[in-house]
């Protein structure tokens, strides 16, 4: 029985984490900014985000910035992203919140179910010459979401600068 537990609850801690893997579309981008936080360094990127976020009850233990620009458009295709979309697919825990497509542009938004609670969260915003994936697991309001992303992007720059 605990054996089964430990199978049961180890599935369900994988199935949580999505595996973004772009380097085919990140090869092609004439910009990229790609940021990979968890552990010590989300620790440290989330001191810089205000008491009020700190005090919402967020509690991420990743999260994961893809933002990339090609020269021109068709460099990367919508199938480059179905590895992506089979991860957040019918049985995985995670629901399509929302989806917005027009003629050269389209954003989806899931939302990962943990007993009744928001486990994760990722958006893909596909445009003809850009594209931006985020994905943060743990509990987190949209708003607290967008501090924590923008202070990261803070953080990271500071970093490169003091490099």
């Amino acid at each position: 029985m605990k054996t089964l537990l430990i199978a049961i609850f180890g599935v369900a801690a994988c199935a949580q984490t999505i595996d973004i893997n772009l380097d085919a579309v990140a090869a092609k981008a004439k910009e990229k900014a790609e940021i990979t936080l968890e552990g010590p360094l989300l620790t440290l990127a989330l001191q810089s985000v205000s008491e009020k976020t700190k005090a919402s009850g967020a509690s991420l233990s990743r999260l994961i910035v893809r933002h990339y620009e090609f020269e021109k458009a068709g460099e990367y295709a919508d199938a480059d992203l179905d590895a992506i979309r089979k991860q957040v697919g019918s049985g995985t825990g995670w629901s399509r919140i929302m989806r917005s497509k027009e003629e050269h542009e389209s954003v989806d938004i899931y939302m990962l179910n943990q007993g009744g609670k928001p486990g994760g969260f990722l958006l893909i915003a596909a445009e003809a010459k850009e594209l931006t994936i985020v994905h943060a697991i743990g509990s987190i309001d949209l708003a607290s979401l967008k501090e924590v992303v923008n202070s990261t992007i803070q953080y990271d720059l500071k970093s490169a600068a003091g490099q």
